[in-house]
């Protein structure tokens, strides 16, 4: 009978204790966990893209990453960056005004918003942070530190990015196959090897592998498009640096020097260069190149040196869609109203602004045309081996067979008109020119494909205080009194250019495609006030492939008559972090 006695004094005893202990450790449980789901919903709303007012305060900026929330550099690191950054941009020297923005790209849940369309974000572009005036003037020698040799603080006050979120269009996945497409570009040593192979930098922008998709510390690789890269003048050497520098890149591609001849054989008469050009691609078509052995290419593309293609997916998709395989295509690409003239019957032709596209069977004619061999004459004029290739091709074409010139006009390019009223199509360009405003920092811009994808270069941006980002080419801040417009432009040569049928004010030889719609781009119009623009200046990526860092620039002083006049320079810098 003890034992069972003993249990309930036990429970009298110490019954009051327990309860106390029970009731604390109930108290502190509690709190532990309001606490932890405090703490979750604040962490859960950073990683929605929005700032909490506690975390805020206590770093510069927060970044996504796979493990939740990390903090950006901090004040000191991310001032002194940034200000050295700025410091190295070409022509800014004393006082400037300075802006920096975090863009963090974001996936539209509106999917893509169609060429010629402007992307509006409901958020201000400034969002409460302005400028700030830095002096960029390096300090001397023992100024601006302190007794024990540490850098002031001075040195670093640039202002504290903002944070800014923008909506891109998500890559489509029914693009073409870059791998379809062999290039063929002219050149020489001097002009590749200028500003430490700058060319090479540009052509890497559509022959590798830059998709936002790819793994950040992936080596930039080739896309499956090839080059042939011929040189007029070059040593051994030279071109084993060429060939060097290529592969650095991730460019598939093989360089060869020109055969030299003499007298009226040399290579400077018409045909010469690019002619030896179109043979090593003919050569290529039938597996004796050097380029992706064994691998069959739908199409052959010759272009000028400082040809950027912004999307080569897109353009090989257009290709793809416009003309079936098996076909006889030669297809031009002018990118601006200069790539037209008159013939002699005052019909309109192009060239195909040092842009051509062949399938197989068309390099096949151009192959075999006579006037366009190797060392053959094209005219009667002697020029140098950069000069109009195209109308020496479209002159022997004429001369020895029939083949109809296709022309593909992409976004921002000009279809001739009735009575020369032509006109710019909407959207985003297939092919630009990097030696030509306003797209000669075009390669530099196209970097930012690197974070957000080839869909968002050149895309444009409004922002709910009439800021505006053409990304990869200027910022304008507009006048708040603006209004989103369809072109008021008509189509006025709906009897002048042609489709696939040709005729009419274009040559009888050229039928005209248009990869959209004319007159229906929107623009900004506003009444009254002046706008600002910032034009981008330089580009560069960072941080192992996770952000690209893009300077647009505002000189003081200079301006159109609609433009605001600035006392200062001013630099906006844009961190776009993957």
């Amino acid at each position: 009978m003890a034992p069972h006695h003993r249990l309930p004094r036990m429970a009298v005893s110490y019954g009051r204790t327990r309860i106390l202990r029970l009731t604390v450790l109930a108290c502190i449980a509690c709190t532990t966990l309001v606490i932890i789901m405090q703490i979750g919903r604040a962490w859960s709303r950073g990683r929605d893209g929005h700032r909490h007012h506690l975390l805020q305060g206590a770093s510069p900026g927060w970044k996504t990453t796979k493990e939740g929330l990390a903090p950006v550099k901090s004040r000191e690191e991310l001032g002194r960056e940034m200000l050295e950054y700025v410091r190295g941009l070409p022509g800014l020297q004393g006082e400037v005004a300075v802006l920096s923005k975090r863009v963090r790209v974001v996936e539209s849940k509106e999917g893509a918003v169609g060429e010629g369309k402007i992307r509006r974000v409901g958020r201000g572009f400034l969002e409460g942070h302005g400028f700030a005036r830095v002096d960029l003037t390096p300090p001397a020698a023992g100024e601006g530190r302190s007794d024990n040799g540490e850098t002031l603080k001075q040195e670093t006050r640039l202002p504290v990015p903002g944070v800014v979120e923008v909506p891109v269009d998500v890559p489509r996945d029914d693009m073409g196959d870059p791998g379809e497409v062999l290039f063929g570009i002219a050149s020489d040593y001097e002009r590749v090897s200028r500003d430490d192979f700058g060319l090479v930098r540009d052509w890497a922008g559509f022959l590798t592998n830059h998709s936002a998709e790819r793994e950040r510390k992936e080596k930039r690789r080739s896309n499956g498009a090839g080059l042939l890269l011929v040189l007029s003048k070059a040593t051994e050497s030279e071109v084993v640096e060429v060939k060097a520098r290529l592969w650095q890149a991730g460019i598939d591609g093989t360089v060869f020097v020109v055969e030299q001849r003499e007298g009226k054989d040399s290579d400077r008469y018409k045909g010469g260069v690019y002619a030896q050009l179109f043979q090593r691609l003919l050569m290529s078509r039938f597996g004796k190149g050097e380029v992706g052995a064994g691998k069959t290419r739908r199409w052959f593309a010759v272009v000028d040196e400082k040809v950027f293609i912004p999307n080569l997916r897109k353009l090989v998709w257009e290709m793809d869609t416009r003309f079936e395989d098996g076909g006889e295509w030669l297809v031009g690409l002018p990118t601006e109203k200069e790539d037209w003239a008159d013939d002699e019957n005052g019909k309109q032709i192009t060239y195909g602004g040092g842009a051509v596209v062949m399938s197989p069977s068309a390099l096949d004619t151009v192959g075999q045309l006579m006037c366009f061999q190797a060392g053959g004459k094209g005219g009667n004029d002697e020029v140098k081996a950069d000069s109009n290739w195209g109308e020496t091709l479209y002159k022997c074409l004429e001369q020895e067979r029939y083949l109809k010139i296709q022309v593909l006009v992409g976004g921002g390019g000009y279809l001739p008109g009735e009575g020369n009223q032509g006109q710019k199509v909407s959207g985003r360009p297939l092919v630009l020119r990097t030696d030509k405003d306003p797209f000669k920092f075009s390669a530099k811009g196209h970097l930012v494909s690197n974070v957000c994808g080839e869909e968002c270069y050149l895309q444009r941006f409004l922002f709910a205080d009439s800021w505006a980002l053409i990304n990869g080419h200027s910022i304008t801040a507009y006048p708040r009194r603006i209004e989103v417009q369809m072109s008021s432009q008509k189509m006025t040569q709906q009897k002048g250019f042609q489709n696939k049928s040709g005729g009419g004010e274009v040559a009888d030889k050229i039928a005209v495609h248009s990869t959209s719609s004319v007159g229906e781009g929107q623009k900004i119009a506003w009444r009254g006030g002046k706008t600002k623009t910032w034009r981008l200046v330089s580009a560069e990526v960072r941080d192992d492939g996770k952000e690209v860092w893009q300077a647009y620039v505002n000189e003081k002083g200079i301006g159109s008559k609609e433009e605001e006049k600035s006392d200062v320079d001013s630099v906006i810098v844009l961190v776009w972090e993957f």
